[in-house]
């Protein structure tokens, strides 16, 4: 399971708000289970969705998680569900295309690396990721 992104934007970046990088910093995201492409986006809120999976991850109570962002009029643009055998990533835009269901240790392991990947383009770029996305 991946998610991934390139092509990390900040040309609509104006402010110095946390709001500001959270929907001004974009990228382009796909989801990858295997070979398969589960979903894809370009122009996608990547800060916006690594601050809400974290917070998502810290909640001892969390559910499945749909991601609630500024940026769609809808909600679930990614989605990680628990089904009978594990947990899927999939997309309102892309229904049909859903993930096979994977162990919780591997929603972490993608969670993780997903953040981790976008904590470093946004030091690379100057700005200090707890400030961005860990607060």
């Amino acid at each position: 399971m991946l998610m991934t992104y390139d092509h990390f934007n900040t040309d609509e970046l104006r402010g110095t708000s946390q709001a500001d990088y959270l929907i001004s910093i974009d990228a382009d995201f796909r989801i990858q289970d295997g070979d398969t492409l589960v979903y894809k986006e370009p122009s996608f809120p990547i800060v916006e969705l690594a601050r809400s999976l974290l917070i998502w991850m810290n909640n001892p109570d969390r559910g499945d998680f749909a991601f609630d962002s500024m940026a769609f009029e809808e909600v679930g643009s990614v989605q990680v569900r628990q089904a009978l055998a594990g947990w899927t990533f999939s997309s309102v835009f892309a229904p049909r295309s859903p993930s096979a269901p994977v162990e919780w240790s591997e929603v972490e392991r993608c969670v993780r690396d997903f953040v981790a990947q976008v904590e470093r383009d946004l030091a690379a770029f100057g700005l200090d990721p707890d400030e961005v996305i860990r607060r």
